[in-house]
């Protein structure tokens, strides 16, 4: 096999682990959803987890919020998000698979692959940090990882526009989806009400779920891409 055929068949299979991660993260999350015993920040009593009032980050903490322990629901969002980040650090290099033969870009590249293994180990230090043992780490690793990934599909978006891969308009679409998030966590709506509180916890799962399916599409596209060199 040659060496720009091998780049591309590392290039294929690691994008299929990350889709697979993105697929496993639905999954075991509506699992850990499931599995949570109750209780949210303005109402402990609650007997159930609510897709308007509970933080995804609330699945991971140890003792819910309802003051009952919850190790099944962590031990799922500690394996979704590891899982996760792991797969797209082992993804992030693998722009050369589909860029080897025009080679432009290459300093964007560069700067793809520091930005996605950065985006990932901050995933693993969000599944490593549950809220009630961890909560400064734990916000600050979100933070952290929703802005590494959203500068690393700009990046990624640049490399495969200079090599003919690209659809500009869905990575700028991506990256407006986080960048519009941030500002509603910051500018938006206040925590301490519950339409305000509500608001925040629903805008963070439509960015997680734009998320994974961002994740799916670029490897897709990327498998697409790079199946031609492994054939």
């Amino acid at each position: 096999m040659s060496a720009c055929a091998e780049v591309g068949a590392r290039a294929f299979r690691r994008a299929g682990w990350l889709r697979y991660a993105a697929i496993q993260f639905v999954v075991l999350v509506a699992i850990a959803m499931v599995a949570y015993p109750g209780g949210t920040w303005l109402d402990p009593t609650s007997a159930r987890y609510q897709l308007a009032h509970n933080f995804l980050s609330d699945l991971g903490a140890t003792r819910a919020l309802s003051g009952r322990t919850s190790y099944t629901s962590a031990a799922l969002f500690a394996l979704a998000l590891a899982t996760l980040g792991s797969a797209l650090v082992a993804f992030a290099p693998t722009w050369r698979g589909f860029a080897f033969a025009r080679g432009r870009a290459r300093a964007f590249g560069i700067a793809s692959t520091v930005l996605g293994c950065a985006g990932g180990a901050a995933f693993i230090g969000v599944a490593a940090s549950p809220i009630d043992l961890a909560l400064r780490a734990h916000n600050a690793f979100v933070v952290a990882g929703f802005a590494l990934l959203a500068c690393y599909a700009a990046c990624l978006a640049i490399v495969m526009r200079h090599n003919g891969v690209g659809r500009l308009a869905l990575d700028a679409a991506y990256v407006a989806v986080v960048c519009g998030y941030f500002a509603l966590a910051l500018l938006g709506p206040r925590f301490d009400t519950d339409r305000g509180f509500a608001t925040q916890v629903v805008a963070q799962k439509i960015v997680v779920a734009i998320s994974m399916l961002y994740v799916a599409i670029v490897t897709t596209r990327v498998r697409r891409l790079t199946s031609v060199s492994t054939g």
